[in-house]
């Protein structure tokens, strides 16, 4: 067996080199695809060389299952799923099968061929089925697998029994996990298709050959039935109401977690940490014998979820904190994974329903005192974004912690390094002529893989409202920047999202200004200290009118903090 591992290794060595020399030379996409198919080619070349039969039926039907996936994508057609439930049966006539199902010590009871068959075939399905839909949440999947590949070949391991096919088969599963963990396990990357029916496909046979169903069991199916699938229910569009005190929802432990104020990465590797409490709990069970098996397996579960719930207990946002008002206004006191998280699902989604996000400063807080219209168009945005730092020390002052500063054009530029990757064309409206064509030019330099599905100036009357909307969906834009200005940004896409068709429409104030090159923007020093209004003033001295506000603000916000002034306007 160590020569196996020996030859795993350098297999796994292998990878890494042509990873790394390939890195610079490709494209993201091309190197993402060029990684995916080493994966399929490691497994499949280690299959020939160290593996038996079983072994090679399993990898073997695993790319057949890739190929039948990456198919469905490009020629989408009712007969995928019919072909798929026959390469299931295919797999259980020609691979290993669970002939015997434990009833308990020493009790077993043995399946017929015909319902050995039928229940290979339904785990070979489950598996598939419950990894896609945990693959709909980005990173979730990676890490799943990651732990079950480490937990099958330590059952595989210490069992003690010949166990050949499961050991190295699961330890190159671990060294290929490690080896492209930056696209397996990227909290904000989907697996695919492909990936998911390949690696779902090698964990259900792996468990089968190595005795260990109930390792995948505990640490894949139960949790993705318990944690996963309602999120195809719920879905996560309904995070976005999770501030609102009405409504009761079947959640799943994810969308609970990120309401509560954790982060979309924090969350995705809480409730791995919890799959893995289960999965050891259950391998512990498995390796030890009774009565000891059970109460080590209990203790472990036991601490495991303590653990689980003491981090939750101290990171969760306070339910009176999550989304705190300032007069006329409130803002979403979130990070920026989450908020990056949520828009990648709301974009991934067939529905013409369109968002609005929008990013307040302080003076945008001040004047929602008397602009109504300003007050209402933010209060019906989806998400509220903190932008200024004045507005961070407002709340600081009214004793409300913010967890980050999303400034728009960090969110702005932020979600431009996903859209290049998920396939999210966006838009650009608002700037002169000449700015917002140049911040296309710049955006798509920047990112190279970005569609930018087109771009309009700002310098339009309310009589085009309705032709630019038309524009911007035959574009076949998902992301919108709106680059107008307060208020006129806020009012404009509250007038016309229900004239956009599955658009999240983004108010990023002057960041076309900025990306485009007729503005710099502060130095970080300035930016840390709070004083990037200041530099902006210098390059437009024109802002001085809306500044002289800035010391106004202040003088309201301590009135606030002494009950002297209202905190809420209706």
């Amino acid at each position: 067996m160590g020569k196996v591992y020996l030859l795993i290794a350098l297999t796994a060595l292998g990878c890494l080199v042509f990873e790394k020399l390939t890195k610079r030379r490709l494209s993201m996409d091309q190197w993402d695809y060029t990684r995916d198919l080493l994966m399929l080619a490691s497994m499949s070349l280690l299959s020939i060389s160290v593996g038996s039969r079983s072994s090679s039926v399993i990898i073997g039907f695993g790319v057949i299952f890739a190929v039948a996936a990456m198919g469905e994508r490009l020629y989408p057609s009712m007969l995928w799923p019919i072909l798929k439930i026959s390469l299931a049966v295919a797999f259980a006539f020609k691979g290993p099968q669970i002939h015997f199902i434990t009833l308990g010590e020493d009790n077993l009871y043995y399946l017929s061929p015909n319902a050995a068959v039928a229940a290979t075939a339904i785990w070979l399905l489950l598996c598939q089925a419950f990894m896609r839909e945990v693959d709909e949440i980005s990173g979730l999947s990676g890490h799943l697998m990651a732990i079950t590949w480490v937990l099958l070949w330590g059952v595989s391991f210490f069992l003690g029994q010949d166990l050949k096919d499961a050991m190295w088969m699961s330890f190159a599963g671990i060294l290929i996990c490690l080896i492209f963990w930056s696209r397996i396990g990227h909290t904000y990357r989907r697996l695919g298709d492909p990936l998911v029916y390949f690696w779902s496909t090698l964990i259900a046979g792996t468990s089968l050959i190595g005795v260990s169903k109930g390792i995948t069991f505990a640490t894949i199916l139960l949790p993705l039935s318990l944690f996963a699938l309602p999120i195809m229910e719920a879905s996560l569009g309904f995070v976005g109401k999770t501030f609102t005190d009405k409504g009761r929802w079947n959640v799943s432990l994810y969308e609970r977690l990120v309401s509560m104020g954790i982060d979309h990465p924090q969350s995705v590797r809480l409730v791995s940490a919890f799959c893995m409490t289960l999965g050891v709990s259950v391998s512990l069970f498995q390796l030890i014998s009774s009565p000891w098996g059970f109460r080590i397996s209990l203790l472990v579960f036991v601490l495991g979820t303590m653990a689980f719930l003491i981090y939750i207990f101290k990171n969760a946002v306070r339910e009176d904190q999550r989304r705190p008002a300032l007069w006329g206004i409130f803002v979403d006191n979130v990070s920026m994974d989450y908020v990056l998280n949520k828009v990648i699902f709301w974009a991934t989604q067939e529905s013409d329903q369109s968002y609005m996000i929008v990013t307040p400063n302080a003076l945008v807080a001040e004047r929602s005192r008397y602009d109504a219209k300003l007050r209402e168009a933010v209060k019906s945005a989806d998400l509220s974004l903190p932008d200024g730092a004045g507005l961070i020390w407002a709340f600081k002052i009214l004793g409300v912690k913010i967890q980050e500063r999303i400034t728009g054009i960090d969110f702005m530029k932020s979600l431009c390094q996903i859209a290049q990757h998920r396939d999210m064309p966006v838009f650009l409206l608002g700037g002169t002529p000449e700015v917002v064509e140049e911040a296309s030019n710049r955006l798509a330099k920047d990112y190279p893989n970005l569609r930018i599905a087109g771009f309009h100036h700002g310098y339009f009357s309310q009589d085009e409202d309705e032709k630019i909307c038309k524009m911007i969906n035959e574009s076949g834009a998902k992301i919108l920047f709106v680059g107008l200005g307060v208020p006129k940004q806020e009012l404009w896409i509250k007038s016309n999202l229900g004239r956009l068709k599955g658009i999240i429409a983004i108010g990023v104030g002057g960041s076309f200004d900025v990306i485009s090159g007729r503005l710099k923007r502060a130095p970080e020093a300035w930016q840390k200290v709070g004083l990037e209004w200041l530099y902006r003033t210098i390059q437009e001295p024109w802002r001085l009118k809306r500044i002289i506000r800035l010391p106004i603000f202040m003088a309201l916000v301590v009135l606030t903090r002494f009950g002297l002034y209202t905190r809420r306007i209706d």
